[in-house]
């Protein structure tokens, strides 16, 4: 009975001194997808990546319009039926290389603009997450939780949303 009374009082003590510590924990949410959003970089950098885009594009259609032509003169030249085996073989072949051509062309073109978009938005991710960091260290955040992602079940109103926080830090308005 002794041993249950003194387990009690120290459980008692311990949580005394522990509830008033956890009420300090300070939490946070930011959308950074919306802040990444609001950056005027980011405007600059769709447009550089649009320019691009187009550029492959016209090279494509540069492309598909050169194979369809030679396809139309090999309908054409089969239809009328003046080419020799030997020529109909080495046209097919021909049609199938330039077919393989537009094909790896394009799938290497979506590559080189995912790579290049990574590439020119990679330093806004991490000036993003900086900023994120140095608010949460500055304010006293034990977590900031990302709120875009879908992830969080429930958010207390007294989560502080620090996307104005991370705004400034940025410099932005």
């Amino acid at each position: 009975m002794r041993l249950t009374k003194l387990l009690f009082v120290g459980l008692a003590l311990m949580a005394t001194t522990w509830l008033p510590a956890q009420s300090n924990l300070k939490f946070g949410h930011v959308n950074t997808q919306a802040i990444l959003a609001a950056m005027p970089e980011l405007k600059t950098i769709d447009e550089q990546l649009q320019s691009e885009y187009t550029t492959l594009e016209a090279q494509l259609t540069d492309m598909q319009e050169d194979l369809q032509g030679r396809q139309k003169e090999y309908l054409t030249k089969l239809q009328a039926g003046t080419m020799t085996q030997l020529e109909r073989s080495e046209l097919e072949t021909q049609l199938q290389e330039g077919q393989a051509k537009v094909q790896g062309f394009f799938e290497q073109s979506q590559e080189s603009l995912q790579q290049r978009e990574q590439t020119l938005k990679r330093p806004l991710f991490d000036k993003v997450s900086n900023a994120i960091k140095e608010v949460g260290a500055e304010k006293g955040f034990l977590y900031i939780f990302e709120q875009s992602g879908g992830l969080t079940v429930y958010q207390s109103e007294k989560s502080i949303d620090v996307a104005d926080l991370v705004k400034a830090k940025l410099g932005m308005k």
